[in-house]
């Protein structure tokens, strides 16, 4: 849709609904956002005029200046046709209704759904919401009516999520604010009344700053499921789209009527439907920060599901045999000759203690060039398709250097590579060291595993397509 690029980078802003006497209301809080922490020229609206905060508040958006480019609504639903009605006389093409009391309520509230929507539709806005919290992009706009004291900010990345419930939105931006993954945007569509999930997949699609697209979602009307599974596998070949989809239980079902109107739909159905156009199926939300954080790299497409797995300790690669068979992922045992080549790079004092099977346990006494020398054996091997690397950093052969030194050597290669290193301060060098590299890492076995599934899960649909 036309006005989704200005909507996500406005210049101007004007807020509708700031209270000349509660400094805390959503109105409020939204201006101030704006205003001072955006750094946006944004203008208060109040029917009594006067200052707020400091500025000249208007009446109405008709008495506003005429350089406003998108318009955020935070007064009662029952005001908020006359003020599209200005918005849209005024020639603005950009709205976000924060506002509540729409279909989500019953019928009083569908049919004052549908006259904003055929307003919207009558002078060529485009609107997001109603019922929603509005729209964040880091560093440059924040329409949430939260106080930014109690929301995490992430930081600036390639990952654009789209959701359906705005409480489910905001903990993914605490849980990547915590985890350092970065966001391109974070788009809570609330009722998604006339802009859809899929209209922010095929924006987010066109834009090369977005590696992956994450899209929470309760239900399709009728059309809107077809249309959605579409869009995506247009752009499949470039970039993924990862869904959780609500809903999925009968209780979850009934749910999403009070919640945002939607129709959830047939659960197998729609995994079948998402599986067939390329669309990237997490089933909760550990495979949503595993696949948002795997695919943020844009990692080499596997040829297959075979990985190879190194460790230094023998119970982790147990848990990562077990992990990975419970994906569908296999660690191919590795033949005699395969074994020999291993333990020819390891140090010779250490050489008898090691075991090469897969997974191949360097032992608590391997260095880092033991870890190295390996990995280049490894995935040289043609029955490696990637590489799972269980880094336990108390070895005392093991330096903080360790990431960056074995992600160079999978730079030689085009095969996907992950590792495991436990997410503790004192190991954040490592960490680093591997993600600067282009390395993801999961901070539990599980969750490493979890990022090679999702890689496999899109390989495969690549794979069908012909994709290179």
């Amino acid at each position: 849709m036309s006005g989704l690029k200005k909507m996500l980078s406005p210049k101007v802003t004007a807020v509708v609904g700031v209270s000349t006497s509660n400094p805390f209301s959503p109105g409020n809080v939204i201006f101030r956002k704006l205003a001072f922490e955006n750094g946006l020229k944004t203008y208060p609206i109040n029917p009594k005029g006067g200052m707020i905060e400091g500025v000249q508040a208007y009446k109405s958006v008709a008495e506003a200046p005429d350089d406003i480019e998108l318009v955020v609504i935070s007064v009662p639903a029952k005001y908020v046709p006359s003020v599209l009605k200005d918005v849209g006389e005024k020639g603005i093409k950009s709205v976000i209704v924060v506002s509540g009391g729409f279909s989500e309520t019953g019928e009083t509230g569908e049919s004052l759904q549908k006259e904003i929507v055929e307003l919207a539709e009558k002078y060529n806005i485009t609107m997001v919401g109603p019922n929603c919290i509005g729209v964040f992009v880091p560093e440059a706009l924040d329409t949430f009516f939260l106080p930014s004291e109690r929301v995490a900010r992430p930081i600036k990345g390639s990952v654009a999520l789209i959701s359906q419930s705005g409480g489910w939105l905001i903990e993914r931006l605490e849980e990547f604010a915590s985890r350092d993954v970065g966001i391109a945007a974070a788009v809570s569509i609330g009722n998604a009344a006339q802009t859809k999930v899929t209209d922010f997949v095929q924006h987010f699609g066109n834009d090369d700053k977005v590696n992956v697209i994450l899209c929470y979602i309760e239900g399709f009307a009728e059309g809107e499921g077809r249309a959605f599974v579409e869009a995506a596998k247009k752009i499949a070949d470039k970039k993924p789209v990862v869904v959780l989809k609500g809903g999925q239980s009968e209780a979850g079902h009934r749910a999403t009527q009070s919640h945002t109107s939607s129709l959830a739909g047939n659960r197998v159905v729609a995994s079948a439907a998402f599986k067939q156009y390329g669309v990237i199926e997490a089933i909760d939300e550990d495979e949503v920060m595993a696949f948002s954080k795997v695919f943020s790299f844009k990692p080499t497409i596997m040829r297959g599901p075979n990985i190879g797995c190194l460790t230094v300790s023998g119970g982790h690669g147990v848990i990562a045999t077990d992990e990975a068979d419970h994906y569908d992922l296999k660690l191919p045992l590795f033949s005699e000759d395969d074994q020999k080549k291993l333990r020819e790079q390891m140090t010779p004092a250490y050489q008898n203690i090691a075991s090469f099977r897969n997974p191949c346990d360097l032992t608590g006494s391997a260095s880092d060039l033991d870890y190295e020398r390996v990995l280049d054996v490894m995935l040289d091997l043609e029955k490696v398709d990637a590489a799972l690397l269980l880094m336990l950093p108390y070895a005392p052969g093991i330096s903080l250097q360790v990431g960056a030194r074995v992600a160079n050597v999978g730079k030689k290669y085009e095969k996907t590579i992950v590792a495991y290193v436990p997410d503790l301060e004192k190991y954040e060098v490592i960490i680093r060291g591997f993600e600067l590299n282009g390395i993801p890492v999961g901070d539990t076995i599980e969750e490493a595993v979890q990022m090679l599934h999702g890689m496999d899960q899109r390989s495969q649909y690549l794979r069908r397509i012909g994709a290179k």
